[in-house]
């Protein structure tokens, strides 16, 4: 029978946490969006071991975002990749993106083309009772009708605080900050990009981990007014 951990959880730590992600993310909420709009975000992801030592690995990304009050397809993104674990906490990723976007900010018919090539450096330990990851993400975009490649820096802070004994369920949230290194005409503004936040429970099954929770982001549009996206995202990583 599964040992539960809830006698055990130190509520001082356990509040902590739950005060920590929502002052990485709080100043979301808060922001003076033009715009906002409810969405459904689904995450799909498998890394897969390719050698016997478990140092080589690929990894294979789907996710559907539908806006405009969850009733059309806003942007796909495929992002395959493949990576190499330096040690048990730190690894190294390449990988290509295409990331179209089928309707722009007024959800007008408007596709709009986006391949990627991204290189990524993720980070893991355990500190404060909590398992910490950190993920450096670097993007060269190539967005259509743009006048040259946007490049993108991304840095995702995430706390995970395990609810069991074997940490098979519990709490995550995190923050990820992107800036864009260099504007381009009819494509992104330099400077600040977005801020992203989530927080909600997560469980451990076999080779899955599950997670559904509240996100919130606050986007500048490519110049045109800011934006402000609630919504519900469901994710199911594997590792195989």
């Amino acid at each position: 029978m599964k040992t539960f951990y809830t006698s055990r959880i130190k509520p001082k730590l356990l509040n902590t946490f739950i005060a920590l992600v929502c002052l990485l993310g709080g100043h979301i909420s808060s922001a003076q969006a033009q715009k906002t709009d409810f969405q459904s975000w689904t995450l799909v992801t498998a890394t897969v071991n390719i050698d016997p030592d478990k140092k080589f690995f690929a990894y294979m990304e789907a996710q559907p975002r539908i806006g405009d009050d969850i009733s059309r397809l806003e942007r796909l993104l495929i992002r395959p990749a493949v990576g190499y674990n330096l040690n048990q906490n730190l690894a190294l990723t390449l990988g290509y993106a295409w990331t179209p976007t089928f309707s722009n900010a007024a959800y007008e018919g408007d596709f709009r083309n986006e391949n990627r090539i991204w290189q990524q450096l993720l980070y893991k330990h355990d500190m404060w009772g909590l398992k910490w990851q950190h993920r450096l993400r670097q993007e060269q975009r190539i967005i259509e009708d743009a006048s040259s490649t946007s490049n993108r820096t991304r840095y995702l802070l995430r706390g995970s605080y395990g609810l069991a004994s074997d940490s098979s369920y519990g709490l995550t949230g995190y923050n990820e900050i992107f800036v864009t290194e260099n504007g381009t005409h009819k494509g992104p503004i330099g400077g600040f990009d977005r801020d992203r936040f989530f927080f909600g429970p997560y469980l451990v099954s076999g080779p899955g981990r599950y997670e559904i929770g509240y996100l919130g982001e606050y986007a500048r549009q490519f110049g045109k007014d800011s934006r402000m996206i609630n919504a519900i995202m469901l994710s199911a990583q594997y590792n195989f």
